[in-house]
């Protein structure tokens, strides 16, 4: 019998690429620091280093004079909250020395102290933070505590040239071994990536936020591939111009919709062609032959989500006759418009960029959106545009949201509402001169029951011109497999 695969997360694939320690420079004797809060920090040598430094994995709330000498590997974007409570901001730190990790959290009047002071991949001696235990719902760091800024916290720079510290771990899983990971557990990864997808638009369903996304196919050595979505800036700027890049991800989550795939969350790290042997071993390999083997694929077509880079095409019988059940399915169609709804296809939202909700004009003025408990002077027009679409099989209900209508129209949201507040002609003329034409569709369709009735409902994900060279060869291809 072979062994079971090493545990997600686990040093399982050191023996192949080896468990990559990256820039680690031996440490220093002299030293130089610059201290960015005003007090002092205890345990100070003369020289002006820090004493008692303390290795990361032996910190724990029950201590309170130590001091660590870390460098920050990641750096997030500050993030903002409202409640009932009140407002509020953070942002977070991870932290590494040669013992370990660690999550450290700043709040409100710490984002105004230390953000701007604070540099990605630099090192520095940390002190006086509050420490308590981590919640793993949130950080994908392997230590049982996280630390708080306050009040007394000291940060000082290190300014020697060799600190002694690790740039970033990183313990490779194998893609073959995912299979045995949990979901929602997180790994790193890193493969070829064979396949890049276009970018995305779809509506969250529980917020209403317009998000990005864009999914990448990796492949390494272990004979096996799985999609990986970016979401957000990291989708938008992903260089689609190099050629087979190697991409590294930190701390991808795990899911085990359509079967395996994986996401960059805000806990990950996403390096593309990082320069660590693992990386430069993964490119040789691939260019020397391993573009030719063949690999089985972890993710289904629908897998992450969201439609990948393979989602088949389907006709709307097809679909109907799919029997979707819990889970959306995802496809493309070649259709036509045949009728655009005008009614209610749009509706006037909460102008803030964090929420799409609906306000009530409360005077000429004055416009109150119930999610942010605010008044605002203005609003901003949202599309929900229904339109029928039509193949060779039959005909299909599907709903367009705001950048997918917007491209399928041909006009921004707001252009279009005022044109229905001026002119009723024009905002027509707008909406039916789409009417007969012809696109490629991206759809998800779901089922919905109502009062014990099922009906499936289907929205566009996105829309494209159809690529009539890519369109043919595929009808020549289903033609050859007619023909065995």
């Amino acid at each position: 019998m072979l062994p079971p695969p090493p545990p997600c997360g686990s040093s399982g694939i050191n023996a192949e690429y080896g468990q990559a320690e990256v820039n680690k420079t031996p440490a220093a004797v002299n030293s130089v620091s610059t201290t960015f809060s005003t007090g002092g920090l205890a345990g100070a040598t003369p020289g002006g280093t820090p004493g008692n430094i303390y290795p990361i994995q032996s910190l724990n709330p029950y201590q309170n004079k130590w001091t660590i000498k870390a460098r920050v590997t990641k750096k997030s974007d500050i993030r903002t909250w409202s409640n009932a409570r009140g407002e509020g901001k953070l942002f977070s730190l991870e932290l590494i020395d040669d013992s370990g990790e660690i999550r450290c959290t700043g709040f409100t009047d710490a984002v105004d102290k230390f953000y701007n002071l604070i540099e990605e991949g630099q090192v520095y001696y940390i002190s006086r933070c509050s420490l308590k235990t981590a919640n793993k719902q949130y950080t994908a760091i392997k230590n049982d505590y996280e630390m708080t800024i306050n009040n007394d916290t000291t940060i000082v720079k290190c300014q020697e040239v060799d600190t002694g510290v690790p740039q970033i771990k990183l313990d490779f899983t194998k893609i073959a071994d995912l299979e045995s990971c949990e979901n929602n557990s997180f790994v790193d990864i890193i493969g070829v990536a064979t396949d890049i997808g276009d970018i995305q638009s779809l509506t969250a369903r529980a917020s209403g936020k317009q998000l990005t996304k864009r999914e990448v196919k990796l492949q390494d050595r272990s004979g096996a591939a799985v999609n990986l979505t970016l979401w957000g800036k990291e989708a938008e700027e992903f260089d689609t111009a190099i050629t087979n890049p190697v991409v590294a991800v930190k701390a991808a989550k795990v899911s085990d919709f359509g079967g395996r795939s994986l996401s960059v969350s805000f806990n990950s790290t996403l390096q593309v062609n990082p320069d660590i042997p693992p990386s430069h071993e993964l490119k040789g390999w691939y260019e020397s032959g391993g573009k030719n083997e063949s690999a089985r694929q972890m993710s289904s077509s629908q897998g992450g989500g969201g439609g990948s880079m393979d989602t088949p095409h389907r006709t709307f019988t097809e679909i109907k006759e799919a029997n979707i059940r819990d889970k959306p399915e995802y496809f493309c169609n070649h259709a036509a418009i045949v009728f655009v709804k005008k009614d209610n296809c749009m509706y006037q939202a909460c102008p803030s960029s964090d929420c799409n909700k609906k306000v009530m004009q409360e005077s000429a003025s004055e416009y109150r959106c119930e999610k942010c408990d605010k008044v605002y002077p203005s609003f901003k027009y949202r599309l929900m545009v229904t339109v029928k679409l039509s193949d060779f099989t039959g005909n299909e209900w599907v709903t367009c949201f705001q950048d997918t209508a917007e491209k399928l129209l041909g006009i921004a949201a707001d252009d279009l509402g005022k044109l229905k507040e001026s002119n009723e002609a024009e905002f027509d003329q707008a909406m039916n001169k789409v009417n007969f034409s012809s696109h490629n569709f991206k759809i998800r369709a779901r089922l919905e029951t109502y009062m014990d009735e099922s009906r499936l409902k289907c929205t566009a994900v996105s829309v494209e011109p159809i690529d009539c060279l890519s369109y043919s060869k595929r009808l020549v291809d289903e033609i050859k497999a007619l023909e065995g």
